[in-house]
């Protein structure tokens, strides 16, 4: 998987979503959401290899500023679905501002 490709669809299915609502937050919330029930922030496994290939910085950033990365009882299966989910969500939001600044200077 390469991120920044998952993260832009993921934004841009969300945006697509929001539109009928007219709303950039209500978009947000949405790539919460899709994020959150991504196969690689609910398996183990997808969770494991997607960190093994991807740079999370950014998502370790997230959740530290979230309050830390693990959790006392924390499998390393569960961190690493952690750390998947906050990559891919900041990844996601990032790439929705990216959608939004497109649209306006469109529509400029």
């Amino acid at each position: 998987m390469h991120l920044h490709t998952e993260a832009r669809a993921i934004a841009q299915e969300c945006l697509t979503k929001a539109e009928s609502e007219g709303d950039a937050d209500t978009a947000r919330e949405y790539i919460h959401q899709d994020c959150e029930f991504h196969e690689v922030a609910i398996y183990y496994h997808k969770a494991i290899s997607f960190c093994a290939e991807q740079d999370t910085s950014a998502g370790e950033e997230w959740l530290e500023d979230c309050g830390g990365i693990a959790q006392p009882g924390d499998s390393f299966g569960q961190i690493a679905c952690r750390i998947a989910f906050a990559t891919l969500y900041v990844a996601a939001q990032e790439a929705l501002e990216e959608l939004l600044e497109e649209q306006e200077e469109a529509a400029a």
